[in-house]
């Protein structure tokens, strides 16, 4: 129907069959049976044939309309997506973990929005379970989670490397340490974050490992309120360099590395659901992340 749509259109324009042929460098023949289509099609005559070339019937007017009409919006369409290409419009919708929001996902949002200020974006904020099971139900274009299990209904687009460091205030005992064990933390109060965290599962794994048990004062579903139990030297709380940025980079947060395989080879992952194509905004937040990610490794 295509074809006979766009060379009945062609004839209603020239007000001719040959005419249209000649343009479309085909037979009059052949125009004349796509124009035959349609009217049999629509059980309607679409053209009055007269020495001086063709004229429309009432019908033949309806399905000019429609086929300009549809023509519009295909144009209106191809404008909308080469504005999305261009990154002219848009929206993108974030899941993330809390400790992304301590720093480096503002600053990239932040250099996403200069360049292209009206794409909007929407960032909620849940546990690394959370957040696996928002993209996997797509109600995300891209989830950031730490350390998440691997899944097959979704990929990894970016891996970023986050040691988990034994963070306290730098009047605790323990600050002026190079590294430690989770056993010389065992005897001083710990913060940690619930179960459905990364962090408390990477913790879990090597505290039954080594047959530890750490000194548990806080148990809580926010890394913010981790950050506070430490600033306010109530203990040792244990978190990525990425989740208390600020507080480390103003010295009042100290992050001592903690002797184990399993927490410093840890990873937050930028991730979507798999056979899902990203929409070109949300491929270009993933890259303005990988730059402040790559920078503050660089800073480190």
């Amino acid at each position: 129907m295509e074809t006979a749509f766009f060379q009945f259109e062609t004839v209603a324009e020239l007000g001719s069959i040959r005419k249209a042929s000649e343009q479309l460098h085909i037979s009059p023949s052949s125009v004349s049976r796509q124009i035959q289509k349609l009217e049999y099609t629509y059980g309607v005559e679409l053209l009055v044939r007269q020495s001086q070339g063709v004229r429309l019937t009432p019908a033949g007017e309806l399905i000019l309309r429609y086929v300009k009409g549809r023509n519009k919006e295909l144009q209106r369409l191809r404008a909308e997506i080469d504005a999305l290409k261009n990154l002219e419009s848009g929206h993108v919708i974030v899941y993330t973990v809390e400790g992304m929001i301590g720093g480096l996902l503002p600053r990239a949002l932040a250099r996403f929005g200069r360049h292209h200020p009206n794409i909007t974006y929407q960032v909620m904020v849940a546990g690394t379970d959370g957040v696996m099971r928002a993209v996997a139900e797509d109600r995300c274009d891209i989830g950031i989670s730490f350390q998440p299990f691997p899944r097959a209904d979704i990929d990894t687009l970016l891996s970023l490397r986050q040691p988990v460091m034994a963070v306290m205030s730098r009047h605790h005992p323990l600050a002026g340490k190079q590294e430690l064990t989770l056993g010389e933390a065992r005897d001083q109060p710990v913060g940690l974050p619930d179960r459905s965290f990364g962090i408390r599962q990477l913790v879990d794994h090597v505290v039954k490992s080594e047959q530890l048990a750490l000194n548990i004062r806080l148990e809580t579903n926010s890394i913010d309120m981790m950050r506070q139990f430490a600033l306010q030297d109530m203990g040792i709380v244990f978190l990525p360099a990425f989740s208390f940025e600020r507080e480390l980079a103003s010295g009042e947060l100290i992050g001592v590395p903690v002797k184990s395989t399993v927490l410093t080879l840890s990873t937050t992952e930028v991730c979507k659901r798999a056979e899902v194509e990203l929409s070109p905004a949300a491929r270009r937040l993933v890259d303005y992340i990988r730059q402040v990610a790559d920078e503050f490794v660089g800073v480190a």
